[in-house]
C-alpha cells in the first residue's frame, strides 16, 4: 500500500533582498514578497540571516 504524499513549498526571499541592496533602494520589499508567497500557498518562508546583515535586515524578519 502506497501512502499519498503532497508537495510542500517554502520560498526563499534572499534574492529579493539582494536586488534591493544592489539597487540601493527600498524596493523590492522582501516582506511583501513573503506575504504574496504565503497567499499563493507557500507553507514556509526561508531567509539566511548573515552576521553582517548585508541583504536581509533585522526588520525583514521581525
Amino acid at each position: 500500500m502506497r501512502l499519498a504524499t503532497s508537495t510542500r513549498l517554502a520560498v526563499n526571499i534572499d534574492h529579493i533582498a539582494t536586488i534591493r541592496e544592489a539597487r540601493k533602494a527600498r524596493e523590492p520589499e522582501p516582506v511583501a514578497a513573503a506575504i504574496l508567497a504565503e497567499l499563493a500557498g507557500a507553507l514556509g518562508i526561508t531567509v539566511h540571516l548573515r552576521g553582517d546583515r548585508r541583504h536581509i535586515k533585522d526588520r525583514d524578519v521581525e
